[in-house]
């Protein structure tokens, strides 16, 4: 026999409640797979849920739009591109003995090695920028000669441009987060809501059989799968 499962995601959960209820409210006879009770609370749950889900879609998208624009890529890769060109020239300076070896600390990096930091992801790139500027900061302070092409101050200006960008990716990412807990606050009682719907569907044809039950049952959006081999066995 073949089996159900539950929705695992939101869009499946919203199609499963609107075919329920688009089949018994667009049908000219009334069919009652759901009680008042149940279809009225299912309704409502359906329309919050898709409500909450429609936010969240719509600040995940905002947020993708803007981490993807040419404008906040294009300060990414300066950032990048700057600051690893500093801690290069800064490895080279320990190569040929103008920096010491324990200098590179003041970076954050290995004392004895000259492998740069990954750099792959934003929030690397903004830690990067920061602890090269603090560590040339450090080092000049103490008197060390400053570093050149590229200066800190070329990299502190590119970390600026791309920081305030990064800002405003992060304040999305907060409202985007908040909006997907707000789903996922929903998704339990949508899940009760189904299950409980199904059951109501499948009880009301219960006597039915074989595939005139199951299609039936489909009508009002419970999904049902074959395990392996058997629905060419169910054919024969």
């Amino acid at each position: 026999m073949p089996y159900r499962r539950l929705p695992n995601t939101d869009q499946a959960r919203i199609r499963s409640l609107s075919t329920v209820i688009d089949a018994i409210r667009n049908n000219d006879l009334y069919v009652p797979v759901l009680s008042p009770e149940l279809f009225n609370r299912a309704d409502r749950q359906l329309r919050q849920f898709k409500a909450a889900s429609d936010l969240y879609c719509q600040s995940n998208s905002k947020l993708n739009g803007f981490s993807k624009s040419p404008a906040y890529q294009n300060k990414l890769h300066n950032a990048r591109m700057y600051v690893s060109h500093f801690l290069i020239v800064l490895n080279l300076c320990v190569k040929r003995g103008e920096i010491k070896e324990a200098d590179r600390l003041l970076y954050g990096l290995p004392e004895h090695s000259a492998e740069l930091p990954d750099l792959l992801t934003d929030s690397q790139v903004i830690n990067c920028c920061k602890a090269a500027i603090e560590g040339e900061r450090a080092r000049t302070q103490k008197g060390g000669m400053p570093i050149f092409n590229p200066t800190i101050a070329k990299v502190n200006v590119h970390y600026d441009l791309f920081h305030s960008m990064y800002e405003q990716q992060q304040s999305l990412r907060h409202e985007t987060d908040l909006k997907l807990a707000a789903v996922a606050v929903l998704r339990p009682e949508t899940d009760a809501i189904i299950l409980e719907a199904w059951n109501a569907i499948e009880e009301y044809f219960k006597d039915l059989q074989g595939e005139k039950k199951l299609e039936a049952c489909r009508k009002y959006g419970i999904i049902y799968y074959y395990r392996p081999g058997e629905k060419k066995k169910t054919a024969e």
